[in-house]
């Protein structure tokens, strides 16, 4: 039996860590997890600049 892979990319998952909803220790896939921290990174930096768009225009 080979290492356990990534459903949504078939990386091998290589993250551990502890899941705050199953309350237990989880595996995750490092690829997936670093587009998606990139993707919330993206998104806040784009919420504060039109905060400060909306603020330097009142």
């Amino acid at each position: 039996m080979g290492a356990p892979t990534c459903s949504t990319c078939g990386c091998v998952l290589a993250g551990y860590e502890l899941s705050k909803e199953l309350n237990a220790f989880v595996y995750f896939c490092p690829s997936c997890r670093s587009a998606q921290e990139r993707a919330a990174w993206l998104k806040a930096k784009e919420e504060i600049a039109e905060a400060e768009v909306l603020r330097e225009a009142a």
